[in-house]
C-alpha cells in the first residue's frame, strides 16, 4: 500500500470518526427535535458509506461472482400475511382487553404466536440480506 493510499485511508477513518461523533451529539442533544435527529441519522448512514469505501480501498474490490440478493414473491406474500395476522391478533387482544379482559387467555396466546412467527420470518430475511450484503 503506497503512502498516498495510506493517507486516503487515514483521512477516511478520521471522517468516519467525526461523522459518528456528530451523530452521537445529534442523538443526545436533539432528542426533542426531529431535524437534528434526522441529521444525526443521516450522519450515521454517511459514516457507514465511508466505512464501506474504506474497506474497498484497503482490501480491494470484492469478487463479483456473488449472486444478487433476491426476495421471491412468495416470501413477500408470506411476510405480508404474517404482518396482517399480527395486526388482527393485536386487534383481537385489544378488543378482549377493553372490557376488563374477561375473554380468557386465547387472544394473548394468539398475539404472542403471531409476534414469534412474524419476528422469526422477518429476522430470517433480514439476516439473509445482512449476510449477503456484508460477506
Amino acid at each position: 500500500m503506497g503512502a498516498s493510499k495510506k493517507l486516503k485511508v487515514a483521512v477516511l477513518f478520521v471522517l468516519q470518526a467525526l461523522l459518528l461523533v456528530f451523530a452521537a451529539f445529534c442523538m443526545f442533544y436533539g432528542q426533542d427535535n426531529f431535524v437534528i435527529r434526522s441529521a444525526g441519522i443521516f450522519a450515521i448512514f454517511a459514516g457507514l458509506a465511508l466505512a464501506r469505501i474504506t474497506r474497498r480501498m484497503r482490501f480491494g474490490a470484492p469478487l463479483q461472482s456473488k449472486p444478487p440478493f433476491v426476495v421471491k414473491r412468495w416470501q413477500w406474500l408470506v411476510g405480508a400475511a404474517l404482518v396482517i395476522l399480527l395486526v388482527v391478533s393485536y386487534a383481537w387482544l385489544f378488543h378482549a382487553a377493553a372490557p376488563s379482559y374477561k375473554g380468557g387467555p386465547a387472544p394473548l396466546w394468539y398475539f404472542l404466536a403471531a409476534i414469534l412467527a412474524c419476528g422469526a420470518w422477518w429476522s430470517g430475511l433480514f439476516i439473509r440480506w445482512f449476510v449477503w450484503w456484508f460477506l
